[in-house]
């Protein structure tokens, strides 16, 4: 059904790895942003 080639295999896995990266940028910014609203209160 779904034919893997190499060049589903060239467009797949830069973008699935752009958006892992992204998600991980999203994930420490969360952590960054939160961790200085938290010391801005004390």
């Amino acid at each position: 059904m779904f034919g893997i080639d190499s060049y589903s295999v060239e467009v797949l896995v830069p973008s699935l790895l752009m958006i892992a990266g992204m998600s991980a940028v999203m994930v420490w910014a969360f952590f960054k942003v939160r961790n200085l609203m938290n010391e801005d209160q004390k």
